[in-house]
């Protein structure tokens, strides 16, 4: 069996007993938790956790199976409401107006001081297994700051600081934590500044055609934009986060009726084969919605089918 680390992501809620007997059929690794930001916040997370999720997460790490939190967290980690008495924390919007929308200035060493210290607060209440950490910035595009100083900053180099900042964080609660640098929307493009040890990639190219190929077409620009990303992020370290089986991107993000995922066995094999050959030590997907509800209208044979699949490279 393959080496490489697979995973699905699922919301929060999604969990159920059913999980664990997929998770262990499909030859899964690891399981992601995630929850839909226009849904919830870290602190419903946080309560799930403590009101039933950790006996879940339990089971499913019985079963041989690792469970980690993906999230959009930065709301969490510098929280809005300290606005009104520190607006040089949050961000200066396209029109040049400081604004707690989205994100934060980082130019403002408090603030990156405030999201590193509640990470630390956060890595003691997840008290995962592991050592891989997924805290993410806003889920917007264009959610960066534009003051004078952060304008000459890119998008890139702008993100890899909050990480660096929120990795400073969770060492304090874990000194071999490492932390993931997601690459999605406008973060794409490589940084510039140096990566320090401890960060490592996650690619989610979102914008793509999931019915061709990611070599292929107009996805070519998505594959390269992976194989710029490897020559500045190490790739033995280095994850894809995929959406072949997310219900939420083919329902736009929960917006329309819910649907069966579209299986397209050529174009996970010439994407398996694609990523692998790169050298990445994961290859994952979201599968957001794939609920009780929808493993009994659906069923499980696409997320098993897929899993062995993946477990074959």
């Amino acid at each position: 069996m393959s080496n490489l680390k697979r995973s699905i992501i699922i919301r929060h809620i999604d969990l159920c007993e059913e999980w664990i007997d997929i998770l262990k059929k499909g030859k899964f690794t690891t399981l992601g938790l995630h929850f839909i930001t226009t849904k919830n916040t870290v602190e419903d997370y946080l309560g799930w956790l403590n009101n039933g999720g950790r006996e879940m997460i339990k089971k499913v790490e019985d079963a041989g199976i690792e469970v980690v939190h993906e999230l959009h967290a930065l709301r969490y980690l510098l929280p809005r409401n300290l606005f009104d008495e520190h607006p040089e924390y949050y961000r200066v919007n396209t029109v040049g107006k400081r604004s707690n929308d989205h994100n934060l200035c980082v130019q403002s060493e408090e603030a990156l001081d405030i999201i590193s210290e509640r990470a630390y607060g956060l890595a003691k209440e997840f008290r995962q297994s592991g050592h891989r950490y997924y805290l993410w910035t806003d889920d917007v595009m264009d959610a960066w700051c534009h003051c004078e100083k952060c304008k000459e900053i890119s998008h890139s180099d702008q993100n890899l600081r909050i990480v660096k900042s929120i990795l400073r964080g969770l060492r304090r609660y874990d000194p071999k934590a490492e932390l993931s640098y997601l690459a999605y929307h406008d973060t794409v493009i490589p940084p510039t500044e140096e990566i320090p040890e401890g960060i490592f990639l996650e690619y989610a190219p979102i914008h793509r055609d999931m019915f061709t190929p990611i070599v292929d077409g107009e996805n070519k620009i998505h594959a390269e934009n992976i194989e710029n990303l490897l020559k500045v992020f190490p790739k033995e370290s280095a994850e894809i986060l995929e959406y072949w089986l997310d219900v939420s991107f083919y329902t736009k993000w929960g917006r329309l009726p819910l649907i069966k995922v579209p299986y397209h066995e050529n174009v996970l094999r010439a994407d398996f084969d694609f990523y692998s050959s790169l050298g990445v030590c994961a290859i994952k997907t979201f599968g957001a919605y794939m609920d009780k509800n929808y493993l009994e209208t659906y069923g499980d044979r696409e997320i098993i089918d897929y899993g062995n699949l993946l477990s074959e490279k």
